[in-house]
């Protein structure tokens, strides 16, 4: 489990390295198409010309887009962060140390997951991720009672 769990936060944390750099560069080109409206509405009312009440929705609804794209980017940077955890969290656990480091490393694992199923869809690659979030939670709490599979020292 110990092991299995390690070997899971570092596949998840290659996948999340990939992952927050796509979520930065959609939260940047979503800001700036949210940009881009303001500065054609401001452009529109500065000449006067009239616009069909279509085209006024569609640069009211780009005013909105604007702050989805700062939230896409915010939510990659969590995800480059859980890139550090992961690959610390695998390492305690293939040393067996610091469970309560493990703990947060595999808690934060299962919150980068499941916010990219809210944010975009399930599929397999949050299975991994979950899966090593979930095994790591169980682990810590192994090495922390002392008690369960893979706690046992070596001998010598």
């Amino acid at each position: 489990m110990r092991v299995a769990g390690g070997v899971l936060l570092i596949i998840a944390a290659i996948i999340n390295l990939i992952a927050g750099f796509g979520y930065m560069a959609a939260g940047a080109v979503t800001s700036g198409a949210g940009k881009l409206g303001e500065m054609a509405q401001e452009e529109a009312a500065k000449q006067g010309t009239n616009m069909t009440p279509e085209a006024k929705k569609a640069l009211e609804d780009m005013k909105g887009v604007k702050g989805k794209g700062g939230g896409l980017a915010g939510f990659g940077i969590f995800l480059l962060v859980t890139v550090g955890t992961n690959i610390a969290g695998a390492v305690m656990l293939f040393m067996r140390k610091n469970p309560m480091f493990i703990l947060i490393a595999g808690a934060m694992a299962v919150l980068g997951e499941v916010g990219g199923i809210v944010l975009i869809s399930f599929g397999i690659m949050n299975v991994i991720g979950l899966a090593g979030g979930i095994l790591a939670i169980l682990a810590s709490r192994a090495l922390k009672t002392g008690h369960g599979p893979g706690t046992a020292q070596p001998i010598g």
